[in-house]
């Protein structure tokens, strides 16, 4: 008797996961297998890096945007008006670190028909070891590569099954788009303004709601070497755009304060003595944009700005225009560390008070 419980037991764990599986990857609510035709497509904000590889193997574009949550407010279609020429699929991820960004990287190329990546150069993003992930949970890599007999993870997955269920039964929840044009927009969930930028500062600790780690320009070389160049280096026939973003002047005031100024400065200056020798490599600097980072109107915290600035530095990546030059890049550096040791918090904090009481 307790053998055949036992077996029947099992026979029906097994039924179940063979149900679940069947209906997960017919549903695939993560699309990892196909674009869906039967139901709205749903992009999940907190499952980015679980649906990402599968947008980026499934879809139909010729550049892609690979950037950490600074550049989710951009439509693909808003990139291709600029350039004039292409179609962009928007792949960003919230706290994108370079290795993230090299492995959704390395899933698009594999597709054959990526000939633009578009970057931005987040400074923390090389913070940690090369192998360093965002949010402290394993990428799942498994996703990330073009076989499936190791996809049971995803296929068997409860979280997976909730989806699946959700979709199956018409369920509306919070936390997905359906455009793929702008899947991971979020500008219109959330107020822009100086107001905000200001109240919910720490003073004695800017850098408190973040907790972004010391950075070593050592630590952020070793990620560079092994997560941009390879990138860079052995795929000739794709351009490499990389943008650096306009931070609000309040992130260099926090750098300062933190001691990360030169370690930023120094690294910037290497990132671009190195990839400056490379033919298919852009570099475009927004981050001395004073009528940008100085606004505070224009951002939803220290670091995340306005869907106006993120069109503007659109259309100037199509433009050409704030490209870095073997001749100005280093003005251009040195300009940046001015702007940051110049900076004064509490006139910038007083000023907009003073605004606030008009």
């Amino acid at each position: 008797m307790p053998k055949r419980f036992i077996r029947n037991s099992l026979l029906a764990a097994a039924l179940l996961l063979a149900i679940a599986g069947a209906i997960n990857f017919e549903v695939d609510p993560f699309q990892q297998y196909r674009i869906p035709t039967k139901y709205e497509p749903r992009f999940y904000r907190s499952f980015q890096r679980y649906e990402n590889p599968g947008v980026a193997r499934n879809y139909a574009y010729d550049r892609a945007i690979i950037a950490s949550s600074l550049f989710e407010n951009i439509p693909g279609s808003e990139m291709d008006r600029a350039f004039g020429y292409g179609r962009t699929q928007n792949l960003c991820d919230s706290a994108l670190t370079a290795y993230d960004a090299r492995k959704l990287a390395e899933t698009a190329l594999s597709t054959g028909h990526v000939k633009e990546i578009v970057f931005n150069v987040d400074y923390n993003s090389f913070s940690g070891p090369p192998d360093h992930v965002g949010y402290g949970d394993k990428l799942p890599l498994y996703l990330y590569d073009r076989t499936h007999w190791n996809d049971y993870p995803y296929v068997l997955s409860i979280a997976t099954l909730r989806k699946s269920l959700d979709i199956l039964a018409g369920r509306k929840e919070v936390g997905y788009r359906t455009d793929p044009d702008a899947p991971w927009y979020w500008a219109d969930t959330v107020t822009f303004s100086a107001k905000n930028v200001v109240d919910e500062l720490d003073v004695n600790d800017l850098n408190r709601r973040y907790q972004q780690p010391q950075r070593t320009l050592d630590g952020m070389m070793k990620s560079f070497e092994a997560n941009v160049v390879p990138l860079v280096r052995d795929n000739p026939g794709t351009t490499f755009i990389f943008a650096w973003p306009p931070y609000s002047i309040l992130v260099w005031i926090d750098f300062r304060r933190r001691g990360q100024l030169d370690v930023s400065l120094d690294f910037k200056r290497r990132f671009f003595e190195i990839l400056s020798k490379y033919p298919n490599v852009r570099i475009h600097d927004f981050q001395a944009r004073t009528d940008w980072i100085t606004n505070l109107d224009e951002y939803r915290d220290m670091y995340h700005f306005s869907p106006r600035i993120s069109e503007a530095l659109v259309k100037d990546l199509g433009a050409g225009r704030e490209r870095m030059t073997p001749e100005d890049y280093v003005a251009r550096i040195e300009n940046l560390r001015s702007i940051a040791l110049s900076a004064d918090l509490g006139k910038i904090i007083a000023a907009v008070r003073a605004r606030q009481r008009r």
